[in-house]
C-alpha cells in the first residue's frame, strides 16, 4: 500500500477534520466571489461614483471583508494542521521520509485548494444571481437596477483565492519543516496557560478600551472646534488604545476569579476556572479576535439605518414638490405643473411661488493649512446668500416673525459646526448698486425645512431693509422657488418622476453646477486666473445618481427622493449586509472550532472527574461555564462598543441626539438583539456537539 492510499484511509477515518478545512475554504472564496460579482457589477459602480465618499465605505467595508474571511480560512488550516500534527508524528516515527511525506501532504493540499476554489467560483456567481433576483423582489426593483455580470468580480475572487492558497502552503511548510519529532506527536495536546491578573488589570483594560475609543473619535471634534486644529491622520493610531484594552479586558474576565465572600462558590467551580487558565493564552487571542470581528459586523449592520436617518428626514418638509431655479430661466411654471397635473390625473393643491433676492453677503473663508491649523480669513464680499422680508416669511409660513432693523434670522439645518458659524455674515452688498449694509444676527429658523436650501445661506430680512436693500435688483439676481403638494393616488408615482425630468431636460448648461459652487467666488478666480474648486460641470440626467448629493438645483420631490435614496440605500444595505455575514460566518467558525477543540484536548479530564463520581449535570454545567466565557463576552464587548460609538457619533456629529437618530438607535439595538439571538444558536450547537464529544 502506498502513502497516497494510507491518505485516502486517513481521510475517511478523520472526515470531521477534512470537512471543516474544506468548508472554510469554500465558504471563503464563495463570499468574496459573491460579494465582489455585485460589488464590480457596471450596475452598482453607477450608484458608487469614483472618488465618492460611498464609493470610499464601499471599498473600507470589502477591505474588511476580505481580512474576515482570510482570517477564519487560515485559523481553520491551523486547527487542520494541529490534528495533522499527530498523524505526521507517527509517519515520522516508524521512517517515513520527510520528503516524501511533505511531497504527498503538498499534493493533497492542493487538490483541497484547487476543489474549493472551483466550486466556490462557481457557485459564487450564481448565488450572486439568486441574491439580486431576490434583493429586487423582496427590497426594490426598478429599471435602473438588471443584473450584469462583472468578470472583474470573479477575478478578484480567483485572486483571493490564489492569496488563501499561498498562506495555506505557507503554513504547511513551516508545519512540515519542524524537526523535533515530539514537538510535532504533542502539537495537539499543548496548552498555554495563562497568569491570573489583578482587578487593577481588568480596570484599566475597560479604561483603555472607552479611552481608545473617545481620543480617536471625539478628541479631533473638540480639538477642531476649540483650538482650530485639525489633528494629523497618525491620531487615528490611538484606537489601538482600544484593541490593547480589550485584550487586558478579555485577559481578566478569563483568568481573575477570587474567593471572596462566598469561597464554597469559588471552589464549587475551580475546574472549570482552572481548565479555562490552562488554555487561556488561546481562548484569549480567540475571544478578542471574536469581538472585533462582532464589532465589525455592528459597524456594518448599523451603517444602514444610520444613514436612513436622511430617509426619515424627507417627510419633514411640509411640502411635496419644491423647484429651486435661476428668475430668468424659463423653467416649469404653475401652467406647466398644472398641465402635467392634468395629463396624468392628478390634483395639485397649496402652490406657492417665492422670489429670494439674491445679495453678496460678507463671511469668512476657513482653510486647514499643511500644519494643520484652521486659518479664517473675513471677506467683506464672500459668497451670493438668498434674501425674503419677514411678511414675506408670514406669508408663506403663516408665522408670525418680529426682525428688527438692521438685524436678521437665519435658515438652519442643525448647530453650528467649524467651517459654519451662523453670525459669519455682517453685511450684504447690492450687486446691482454696489451699496453696502450693516447687519447683525437676530436668531434662527430650524423649523421651516421647505425654505432650508443646503446649497446656499438663506436670511429673513425686515420689511424696510428688504426694501432698501434689494433697490433695483434685477431677475439675474433673483431665485425662484415653486411649492406645492399632491394629493395621494396611483398616478402620483408616473407624475412625480415627469416632473422630475421635465425639470432636468429644461435645465440649461448654467444651473449644471454642485453644491459648492458660488458665482461670485467663480468669477474672482477667474480674473484672479486662478483654479475654483466649485467648478465642476454636473452631468444633468436623470440616472445620474450624483445629482441627489451634489446639484445645486436637485428638486425636492419626496416620492422621487424616496425612490433614489431607497435605491442607493438599497446597494449599501446589500453589501452591507455581506460584510456582516462574513464577520459573523467567521465569528461562528471560530467559536465553534474552539469549542470543539476544548472539548477534545480535556476529554480524558472529564472522563477521569466521572471516575472520580461527577454526575452528568456537574459536567454539563463545567462545560456551560466555558462556552458561556468563549460566547457572551466577545458579544458583550464588540456590541456595547459599537453601541457606544455609534452614540457618540449621532451626538459629536451635530451636538444632538435628533429624533430621526433616535429611531435608527432604535434599529441598532433591535439588530444587536439579532446577533444575540445568532449567538446564542451558535452556542446551543457547540453546546450539543461537546457533550456528544464527552459522551454525556
Amino acid at each position: 500500500m502506498n502513502l497516497d492510499k494510507i491518505f485516502d484511509k486517513l481521510r475517511r477515518y478523520n472526515r470531521g477534520n477534512y470537512v471543516q478545512l474544506i468548508f472554510c475554504i469554500a465558504f471563503a472564496v464563495f463570499l468574496i466571489t459573491s460579494f465582489s460579482a455585485m460589488l464590480f457589477s457596471p450596475t452598482i459602480l453607477t450608484v458608487l461614483p469614483v472618488g465618492g465618499d460611498s464609493r470610499k465605505q464601499v471599498n473600507m467595508i470589502f477591505v474588511i471583508a476580505l481580512i474576515g474571511c482570510l482570517m477564519f480560512a487560515i485559523y481553520a488550516t491551523g486547527l487542520f494542521f494541529k490534528y495533522k500534527s499527530r498523524e505526521t508524528g507517527v509517519f515520522l516515527a516508524l521512517g517515513a521520509s520527510k520528503r516524501v511525506l511533505t511531497k504527498t501532504f503538498y499534493k493533497e493540499l492542493a487538490k483541497i485548494w484547487a476543489a474549493c476554489t472551483l466550486v466556490a467560483l462557481v457557485l459564487g456567481n450564481i448565488a450572486s444571481v439568486i441574491i439580486w433576483q431576490l434583493f429586487r423582489v423582496l427590497v426594490i426593483d426598478t429599471s435602473q437596477m438588471p443584473y450584469q455580470f462583472s468578470i472583474t468580480g470573479t477575478l478578484v475572487g480567483l485572486m483571493f483565492a490564489v492569496v488563501l492558497g499561498l498562506c495555506i502552503f505557507v503554513m504547511a511548510y513551516i508545519f512540515m519543516k519542524r524537526s523535533n519529532l515530539m514537538d510535532i506527536l504533542n502539537e495537539q495536546r499543548k496548552n498555554e496557560p495563562i497568569q491570573e491578573v489583578t482587578r487593577a488589570y481588568g480596570l484599566t483594560g475597560l479604561v483603555m478600551t472607552v479611552l481608545g475609543i473617545l481620543l480617536g473619535y471625539v478628541v479631533p471634534f473638540a480639538v477642531a472646534s476649540a483650538f482650530k486644529i485639525n489633528l494629523p491622520g497618525l491620531w487615528n493610531a490611538t484606537y489601538l488604545i482600544s484593541i490593547v484594552g480589550i485584550y487586558r479586558l478579555v485577559t481578566y474576565l478569563i483568568s481573575h476569579h477570587e474567593r471572596g465572600k462566598r469561597p464554597q462558590k469559588y471552589y464549587k467551580n475551580i475546574i472549570p476556572y482552572s481548565m479555562m487558565k490552562s488554555q487561556g493564552k488561546q481562548t484569549v487571542r480567540n475571544m478578542c479576535v471574536m469581538a472585533l470581528l462582532v464589532l465589525a459586523s455592528m459597524f456594518a449592520l448599523f451603517y444602514v439605518p444610520m444613514s436612513a436617518t436622511s430617509y426619515w428626514q424627507i417627510d419633514d418638509s411640509p411640502v411635496d414638490y419644491s423647484l429651486v431655479y435661476p428668475a430668468n430661466i424659463d423653467e416649469l411654471n404653475q401652467e406647466d405643473i398644472e398641465s402635467l397635473a392634468a395629463k396624468h390625473d392628478v390634483k395639485a393643491t397649496d402652490y406657492m411661488e417665492v422670489d429670494f433676492a439674491e445679495l453678496l453677503g460678507s463671511g469668512i473663508e476657513r482653510d486647514w493649512t499643511d500644519s494643520g491649523k484652521l486659518v479664517e480669513e473675513y471677506q467683506e464680499k464672500h459668497e451670493y446668500a438668498e434674501f425674503i422680508s419677514a411678511s414675506e416669511y408670514e406669508q408663506i409660513t403663516g408665522k408670525q416673525l418680529t426682525v428688527p432693523q438692521g438685524g436678521y434670522y437665519i435658515f438652519v439645518n442643525g448647530p453650528e459646526d467649524t467651517w459654519t458659524k451662523f453670525d459669519d455674515m455682517d453685511q450684504v452688498t447690492n450687486p446691482a448698486t454696489d451699496e453696502t449694509f450693516k447687519l447683525s444676527l437676530t436668531g434662527t429658523l430650524d423649523d421651516d425645512k421647505e425654505l432650508f436650501h443646503l446649497a446656499t445661506n438663506r436670511y429673513v430680512l425686515n420689511d424696510a431693509d428688504f426694501e432698501a436693500i434689494t433697490a433695483g435688483i434685477s431677475e439675474d439676481h433673483q431665485v425662484k422657488q415653486l411649492m406645492f403638494n399632491v394629493e395621494e393616488s396611483e398616478a402620483e408615482q408616473a407624475f412625480a418622476e415627469e416632473v422630475f425630468s421635465e425639470f432636468i431636460a429644461r435645465a440649461p448648461a448654467e444651473m449644471a453646477r454642485t453644491t459648492t459652487y458660488d458665482a461670485y467666488q467663480s468669477e474672482q478666480a477667474k480674473l484672479a486666473g486662478e483654479h475654483y474648486d466649485g467648478d465642476i460641470v454636473m452631468e444633468l440626467d436623470t440616472s445620474n445618481p450624483d445629482l441627489r448629493n451634489y446639484w445645486k438645483y436637485y428638486p425636492s420631490i419626496k416620492t422621487v427622493m424616496k425612490q433614489n435614496f431607497l435605491r442607493d440605500m438599497a446597494v449599501f444595505f446589500l453589501l452591507f449586509v455581506y460584510v456582516a455575514i462574513i464577520c459573523l460566518a467567521a465569528v461562528g467558525i471560530i467559536a465553534y472550532t474552539r469549542s470543539i477543540t476544548i472539548a477534545i484536548n480535556n476529554k480524558q479530564l472529564f472522563e477521569d472527574l466521572t471516575k472520580l463520581g461527577a454526575n452528568n449535570k456537574y459536567i454539563r454545567r463545567t462545560v456551560n461555564s466555558q462556552l458561556t466565557k468563549i460566547f457572551v463576552y466577545p458579544t458583550v464587548i464588540g456590541g456595547v462598543g459599537m453601541l457606544f460609538m455609534m452614540f457618540l457619533i449621532f451626538v459629536v456629529n451635530d451636538g444632538r441626539f435628533s429624533p430621526s437618530e433616535m429611531i435608527a438607535y432604535r434599529y441598532d439595538l433591535l439588530i444587536f438583539a439579532a446577533v444575540c439571538v445568532y449567538i446564542f444558536i451558535l452556542y446551543r450547537v457547540s453546546f450539543k456537539k461537546m457533550l456528544r464529544i464527552l459522551k454525556v
